[in-house]
């Protein structure tokens, strides 16, 4: 439910930058339209204004002793002469020269010059200042953007999140039928190979060899496989692991598979070593390489595994006198096989190289055909 979640937000979200990207050349045209208009607007605005004080100025008597010129707190205002020089002025900046113009622009402020009528106090032109301010546009331009993307992201969410549904409800049938089917095999495969182990115990057949040895391969493939359906869904925590009696054991596992192609399993474990890692991952690592070791391998051959510590690293080593490798650079790679004739499906390595990944392991791969390949794994301590 919260990927499902997570997932229709991601893309409600991807989807509304992407229509804010394409309706931003015509906002930026609205924006510009808005901002003309505006400054239109207080244009008529000052005139309509100067007209107030030019009727005010008209009504003035000759025998009015005072005459207290109008102020607002919108607009400031001067009278000039006809040589444009300054009568009264109730404006702080500098005038700046209309020339022909009526309204000039300078910085934040908008000026605009009007001609007055013959009047008792011998002005020709009365100067209207007023403060340019778009902050409504502005306001009323993000609160429709907001408002508009707001719209925009909750429909595509639930747009999205209906899509997705049945994939998601689909996905999480079949990975509950992988963990039933997974579930369900582990019991029979254990009970086989323990059954086959005390009748190769008990009768030393090579067919009994052989069944084992073909559980011993479907095992691990089974391993594989709930690696990658659980890899997902789990977090593998780390533990100090023993991993010279780990590696021990895991070569022990594979006699029976080792035996049925009479291939001799050596092994030179140095004591006592320790790492941190992951018991199920760090089996991984083993369990791929000694089966492809052994798949490999030729009949009456033989496989090295050594584990030694060098300086700041733990060394994995096995090395097998197989048919080799072919194509080195692609055998890390998901579903790669190099030989079709051998089986399998070809994950085993890519899940050996996305732990190492994880690990930071470095791995070194030598190969010649027809005489063995041999794995490196440096584990850092």
């Amino acid at each position: 439910m919260k990927n499902e979640t997570k997932n229709a937000s991601l893309f409600a979200m991807v989807f509304t930058l992407l229509t804010l990207l394409v309706v931003s050349f015509p906002i930026l045209n609205y924006l510009s339209l808005s901002l003309r208009f505006t400054q239109l607007h207080q244009e008529t605005q000052m005139r309509l204004y100067a007209q107030e004080i030019e009727q005010t100025i008209h009504a003035l008597s000759p025998l009015q002793k005072v005459f207290l010129f109008p102020r607002s707190i919108i607009y400031k205002t001067a009278l000039l002469d006809e040589k444009n020089q300054t009568i009264f002025s109730l404006i702080n900046e500098n005038i700046p020269y209309f020339a022909n113009d009526e309204y000039i622009k300078k910085g934040e402020f908008l000026f605009y010059k009007h001609a007055l009528p013959t009047n008792l106090l011998h002005a020709k032109f009365l100067v209207v200042q007023k403060e340019l301010s778009y902050s409504q546009v502005i306001f009323d331009l993000l609160v429709i953007i907001g408002v508009v993307l707001v719209g925009i992201f909750i429909i595509s969410y639930f747009i999205i999140k209906s899509l997705l549904k049945p994939y998601i409800e689909t996905s999480m049938r079949m990975n509950n039928f992988f963990d039933d089917v997974m579930h369900e095999l582990k019991t029979p495969l254990g009970i086989m190979q323990l059954n086959i182990e005390g009748l190769v115990t008990k009768y030393k057949d090579k067919r009994l060899f052989r069944s084992l040895a073909a559980l011993s391969t479907l095992s691990t493939l089974y391993d594989d496989l709930e690696y990658l359906i659980k890899n997902k869904t789990i977090t593998y925590t780390t533990e100090m692991l023993h991993f010279s009696t780990f590696l021990e054991d895991r070569i022990a596992y594979f006699d029976a598979l080792s035996a049925s192609k009479e291939i001799t399993l050596i092994s030179h474990i140095e004591e006592n070593i320790e790492i941190a890692m992951n018991r199920v991952e760090l089996q991984r690592i083993i369990d791929n390489n000694i089966t492809n070791a052994i798949k490999y391998s030729y009949p009456k051959s033989h496989i090295t595994i050594h584990l030694t510590k060098e300086n700041d690293a733990i060394v994995l080593c096995i090395k097998d006198e197989g048919v080799g490798i072919k194509e080195i650079d692609k055998i890390f790679t998901r579903h790669y096989r190099g030989d079709i004739f051998k089986g399998g499906f070809g994950i085993g390595l890519s899940i050996v190289k996305s732990i190492c990944d994880k690990y930071a392991i470095s791995i070194e791969v030598i190969s010649k055909e027809k005489k063995g390949s041999e794995f490196i794994y440096r584990f850092g301590v």
